[in-house]
């Protein structure tokens, strides 16, 4: 009997070194589709907000909050100097007739400047944006330019993208 109890405790002891002992590991890609969003703490308690989703009805039984639709991602870590702030930068329609929407994932909260050029580098469009990491969309009017080609200007940090835009 002292060896089947001694075997068990072995054997529960095994099983509880390869529960605690993680071989690989879980990557969470989260993304919040929204025009904006930030946070700010008030005393000791910390709220983060998305501005353009639904609104939906909490569930909670004291312990457990079940909510429907998303999850504000995390704090990340501070970019490397020098690194990308933005990705998937892309126009479109292009070519466009009433309205662009001019889409890029952010890697941080950051102004954002997007500006929109003409041929002789003049400035048409000019606009400052608050934004918080994630998928953004700024919706672009140009029904107001004259059929031809642009350059939009993004700037980020420092960091300035360009991309050609065709009006018509």
């Amino acid at each position: 009997m002292t060896s089947f109890n001694s075997k068990c405790i072995l054997a529960l002891m095994v099983l509880a070194l390869l529960c605690t002992r993680a071989s690989g590991q879980l990557i969470l890609n989260r993304q919040v589709v929204a025009n904006n969003g930030g946070s700010n703490t008030p005393g000791n308690v910390r709220i983060q907000y998305t501005v353009g989703e639904a609104v939906v009805m909490p569930v909670t039984d004291g312990k457990v909050l079940l909510t429907q639709g998303f999850q504000q991602p995390e704090e990340l870590p501070a970019l490397p100097a020098g690194a990308n702030p933005i990705k998937n930068y892309i126009i479109f329609p292009n070519p466009a007739v009433t309205n662009t929407k001019v889409q890029f994932d952010l890697l941080r909260s950051a102004t954002i400047t997007l500006e929109v050029l003409n041929t002789a580098g003049q400035s048409l469009y000019h606009r400052f944006l608050e934004m918080g990491a994630g998928k953004s969309t700024v919706i672009l009017p140009v029904n107001h330019f004259a059929a031809g080609i642009y350059t939009v200007v993004l700037k980020v940090n420092g960091s300035i993208f360009f991309e050609k835009l065709i009006v018509q």
